[in-house]
């Protein structure tokens, strides 16, 4: 993939958050089963977009919860006035987090042109007094055209989205047909990403590339789902009309030490 491409697919969340003090930032371990709304850990982006290449709109109501975990819904139901035909959710933590291991258990949708995600992230609309309010982001994505992979990316500093640094890693499984546990971790020297506790891909600090770090900012933790613009389909896919909504499906969300990403399930 081109330099251009992969600089557009990225998670730009325009949601103004609050500026937290540094104990606000500095929250302690957590693990969610994602059964109900956590309010106190989450929170749900409503009525705004990101505009290209997401083609949708963000509203509370498109993220549920029940005994089998949280489902985040993609439908195409129109408001009048309303640019994006597409609705759909993203959960966003109410803190930000330094190193760690994140993980999540999912089932992410398996149709063209829908990415459904796990990721950190933070920038100029997502920032706390005392971070450098620049783009760091570290993800773990799907694209619904092929869930027998999934792809790892991560933005150092890059307010161009100039760096290329996205890799397909392929699965002997199709993850969207039952759930697996993805986990990232993040530490001073490296990212290692997890897949049911194997380590499946390795980026180590460098000079030249280097990863997020942590004395510039903390990153909160987010997952959404969204339909992308099919000037993009040569990267996820063309979008299809939908005949029903389509669900991406999480649980048992947690933020633990860097070495519980190795644990088996």
């Amino acid at each position: 993939m081109n330099k251009y491409i992969v600089a557009v697919f990225i998670f730009v969340p325009y949601f103004n958050s609050e500026a937290c003090s540094m104990n606000e930032c500095q929250v302690g371990y957590f693990s969610d089963s994602l059964t109900e709304f956590n309010e106190t850990l989450f929170e749900r982006a409503h009525n705004w977009s990101n505009g290209f290449p997401f083609s949708n709109r963000w509203e509370e109501g498109a993220i549920n919860f029940s005994d089998n975990g949280m489902k985040i819904e993609l439908s195409d139901s129109e408001q009048s006035n309303e640019k994006y035909k597409y609705r759909s959710g993203e959960l966003r933590s109410r803190h930000f987090y330094g190193h760690g291991c994140f993980s999540i258990e999912m089932k992410p949708i398996a149709s063209p042109g829908v990415i459904t995600s796990f990721f950190l992230f933070a920038g100029k609309h997502d920032k706390y007094e005392g971070s450098n309010a620049q783009h760091n982001e570290i993800d773990i994505e799907f694209l619904g055209k092929h869930t027998k992979a999934v792809q790892f990316n991560f933005w150092t500093n890059d307010d161009d989205y100039s760096s290329n640094n996205a890799v397909l890693i392929p699965l002997d499984f199709d993850a969207s047909q039952d759930f697996h546990r993805y986990a990232i971790s993040w530490s001073k020297d490296k990212i290692q990403w997890f897949v049911d506790g194997e380590m499946r891909h390795e980026v180590k600090q460098t000079t030249e590339n280097p990863i997020p770090n942590m004395d510039d900012t903390r990153l909160k933790i987010m997952a959404n789902v969204w339909p992308v613009d099919e000037k993009l389909s040569s990267w996820a896919g063309k979008m299809n009309a939908l005949n029903q909504p389509l669900n991406g499906t999480y649980r048992n969300i947690s933020y633990q030490p860097e070495s519980s990403c190795g644990t088996k399930k």
